[in-house]
């Protein structure tokens, strides 16, 4: 048997400053008070068949308190830390056995060993957040006392590795998802005469959409793309093609498009992937909008007081085809016109209804904060969308002073 260290701010928790620590590597597991989910569950059924106990749980240790997230049998998702089993465990690196509480000195006088559970053994092994610290364990425990023997002990380490990866994907995927936030535009650059919104949704951590814009040369260059799939791969390419097309920011949106697409073909291919993509090009003094439309088919264009008008594609996706050529075409936004850029997730929020798409469009180029609309339009939707982001440009509407009248 395992002894725990008796200080209880030792080891991986080992003063103030490493519990500090520690509990900020919980904090970016985004774990703690989250529902249960299977992929920590099928973990916590499993061990409680395989050992036969009365329960199995991942539990999570915070400052005064201990989480399940998951939990096989009928211990309280939260409970005080002081008492909790686990709050020994995360002090040492090794597998914790306590195969009869009521005779070991550390647990005799223990509430759950007196009381409900009513605790006997007990085994439970380390789980690591962000940095290698403890925050947790994958435990199990009965109310009967047993022997616990080495190929056991390996059997829980086996288990408490799947359940570490899935900590560690779910760790990595919220890392991955504040780059590419922090990647995305936080507002418009000044731009007098013209207000610029947008709205981004991820349908999970990480998006295969985005959207871009930047001043070169005092124009507007503004892009809308959207990686087929969702999940890692789709956004480290979503990264590429930004990068990309910025990267050739001297160029047309057409020739900007052939210039990434080259570069993208190969990694488009190996991955089965292609992206859609609208790139644009704004002269603020003219109100005309140079752009390119490679396969997205969404963007629709607004006259004040009047209807939407969909903007064909020029081509088809980027990394479909070698060699394949896009047009830059134009349009002239006048005062109170608008240009309106959604991913294909807006139109399955309105079950790929291209006429009920324009309506709600139309309604969307007037909204204070698109974020909302967006928001209430996914809560109202039938079936989960994909990842949903759209672009609004919209030119401001003359203004006429009392010395004009």
């Amino acid at each position: 048997m395992n002894e725990p260290s008796p200080n209880l701010f030792n080891e991986s928790a080992g003063s103030a400053h490493n519990e500090t620590e520690r509990l900020k590597s919980l904090a970016e597991t985004a774990l703690l008070d989250t529902p249960p989910e299977e992929g920590f569950d099928r973990i916590t059924r499993l061990a409680q068949k395989l050992f036969g106990v009365s329960s199995a749980s991942v539990s999570l240790i915070a400052e005064d308190r201990q989480f399940l997230k998951s939990v096989a049998g009928t211990l309280d998702v939260n409970s005080p830390r002081k008492a909790s089993f686990c709050t020994h465990t995360i002090m040492t690196p090794d597998t914790l056995v306590v195969e009869d509480a009521g005779e070991d000195d550390r647990f005799s006088s223990n509430p759950y060993v007196l009381g409900i559970p009513n605790i006997r053994f007990y085994a439970g092994q380390p789980l690591q957040g962000p940095g290698g610290h403890n925050i947790g364990t994958l435990c199990i425990s009965d109310q009967q006392p047993r022997t616990f023997n080495g190929e056991q002990e390996k059997v829980l380490r086996d288990l408490a590795a799947v359940v570490q990866r899935e900590i560690n994907v779910r760790t990595d995927l919220q890392n991955g998802a504040r780059i590419q936030h922090a990647h995305l535009p936080e507002s418009a650059p000044s731009l007098p005469g013209y207000r610029v919104t947008a709205a981004f949704r991820p349908a999970g951590e990480l998006s295969g959409d985005f959207y871009d814009w930047d001043l070169v040369q005092g124009r507007f260059r503004f892009t809308l793309a959207d990686v087929m799939g969702k999940g890692t791969g789709p956004a480290i390419l979503a990264a590429t093609v930004r990068a990309g097309l910025r990267a050739n920011a001297n160029l047309d949106p057409a020739g900007a498009f052939a210039a990434v697409s080259t570069e993208l073909t190969c990694n488009l291919e190996r991955t089965d992937s292609f992206v859609t993509a609208f790139h644009g090009d704004l002269d603020p003094d003219t109100g005309t909008v140079s752009y390119s439309d490679a396969g997205h088919g969404l963007a629709h264009y607004l006259p004040a007081g009047g209807r939407p008008i969909r903007l064909p594609t020029s081509s088809g996706p980027l990394g479909i085809f070698p060699g394949m050529q896009w047009h830059t075409e134009s349009l002239t936004l006048g005062p109170g016109d608008a240009l309106m850029i959604p991913s294909d997730g807006v139109l399955e929020l309105v079950n790929d209804d291209l006429e009920e798409l324009a309506h709600v469009l139309a309604q969307l180029s007037s909204a204070d904060d698109p974020r909302d609309f967006i928001d209430r339009l996914s809560s109202e939707a039938v079936t989960g969308a994909d990842d949903t982001t759209v672009l609004i440009l919209r030119r401001n509407e003359l203004t006429v002073g009392l010395d004009g009248l």
